[in-house]
């Protein structure tokens, strides 16, 4: 069978990205042993199987680990899914990344990260890249079983996904960052009730599983894992409830190794850096 044509806007694309990252996007190029900018560069590894080919690597673009919430809910789903992929951290504050913004036609359409590519599959936003892995590779790895239990997990995922703006807005993410006297709006400060009403709901009711918000680890950790993230940076006091639960998320392997990652980044985006302190 013929090989299938690539794209041209996809073809255009990797031909940016080839340009502006070639140790991560050169045809050919074997990237486990390339280590130009490892820092940001990094090969999520499975074991391979005893028998059969390998399956491409996935290629997982995000930005900046210290800022990019968005980023790092695309990066827990993908580390949730057992799936192998490649990373590559850009910075999106960065004349590179905005050279291939504008350079990339419809391949991009959002010109945002994060980016997941899976052969000929293009998916952008965090939640759509959860749930294109979820069907990957089963639902049951992000979602609970239990019906009622499901429901409330899939709302609070949409919630986020869609809400929370005065938090988003007044508090952006900066993992290496601790501020004290963070002054809130009244809006911000109904936010962060909302949260910890939507953490307590679903402990109360779903968590007898575990000490996630579900019990096992899920779909709604990996989307209010940077709402973690913003309630350490600005030190915002929380029942002890969600003191617990906080702390299981931020000492979770995979947060770790986010968290170390971020506070080893050399790039600073000032706008994320200045907060309204009282």
């Amino acid at each position: 069978m013929p090989d299938r044509p690539i794209h041209p806007a996809r073809l255009h694309f990797e031909q940016v990205m080839a340009a502006l990252y070639p140790e991560f996007f050169a045809p050919g190029q074997c990237n486990t042993c390339n280590t130009v900018q490892h820092r940001h560069r990094r090969d999520e590894r499975l074991p391979r199987r005893a028998t059969g080919k390998v399956k491409p690597r996935m290629k997982l673009i995000i930005g900046n680990k210290n800022y990019s919430s968005w980023s790092m809910r695309a990066w827990l789903a993908a580390k949730q899914s057992g799936l192998l992929f490649e990373e590559l951290t850009v910075n999106i504050g960065g004349d590179d990344w905005q050279v291939a913004r504008r350079q990339s036609g419809e391949i991009m359409p959002s010109g945002k990260v994060p980016i997941l590519w899976d052969g000929e599959v293009v998916v952008w936003d965090s939640l759509a890249i959860l749930e294109y892995l979820a069907d990957k590779v089963g639902r049951e790895r992000f979602w609970p079983k239990d019906d009622a239990a499901r429901g409330m997990a899939r709302s609070a995922v949409a919630e986020m996904h869609s809400g929370f703006r005065a938090l988003r807005s007044e508090c952006p993410m900066n993992v290496r960052a601790r501020i004290e006297g963070h002054r809130l709006s009244d809006e911000c400060k109904a936010d962060v009730v909302r949260v910890l009403q939507i953490w307590a709901e679903a402990r109360a009711r779903h968590g007898e599983g575990g000490p996630f918000l579900f019990g096992t680890f899920g779909a709604a950790d990996v989307f209010y894992a940077p709402v973690v993230s913003r309630f350490v940076t600005y030190g915002f006091g929380v029942p002890g409830f969600a003191g617990a639960y906080m702390d299981t998320m931020w000492q979770h392997e995979w947060m770790q190794g986010w968290i170390h990652a971020a506070e080893e980044e050399e790039w600073t985006i000032e706008q994320y850096e200045v907060a309204q302190k009282g």
